[in-house]
């Protein structure tokens, strides 16, 4: 799974739109996510807060990646719900991804957001299509 997980985080790490925000991964296992999203002042809003649009990118990258972790090559969101809770003016933020439930064909999974503090700034559950490749439907 090792190198299947290398994989995955090459394949994040190379998208544009997560080079685009900064994502760093702290931590990538099987069925377990951390993600950290450095300040930028770019992410700031009218309020001179990190906008919710950031929030709820780092959001659906842990997730997405969550599944990806799991042995799938394809995810995709099918809905999300996310409560923010705390306003971000600066610092870092981080996310933590854990599945809830897994299906045959969509799965629910959740992350948590978290300021340098460790104080909750929001989270979120989403439904994702889970799929492998026609050709690997052995591997899992």
């Amino acid at each position: 799974m090792d190198s299947y997980l290398a994989k995955v985080r090459k394949d994040f790490e190379g998208s544009p739109y997560w080079k685009f925000l900064g994502l760093e991964v702290k931590e990538l296992r099987e069925g377990h996510v951390e993600l950290r999203l450095p300040y930028n002042a770019s992410f700031g809003n009218v309020s001179e807060l990190v906008h919710g649009g950031a929030l709820a990118s780092i959001l659906d990258m842990s997730m997405g990646m969550l599944g990806r972790s799991l042995g799938y090559d394809k995810v995709m969101t099918l809905h999300m719900n996310i409560q923010f809770l705390k306003a971000v003016e600066k610092g870092d933020i981080y996310s933590e991804a854990s599945m809830i439930n897994e299906g045959r064909s969509t799965s629910l999974l959740q992350v948590k957001l978290y300021d340098e503090e460790r104080n909750i700034v929001a989270h979120s559950t989403g439904t994702f299509r889970l799929t492998k490749n026609k050709e690997d439907k052995s591997a899992k």
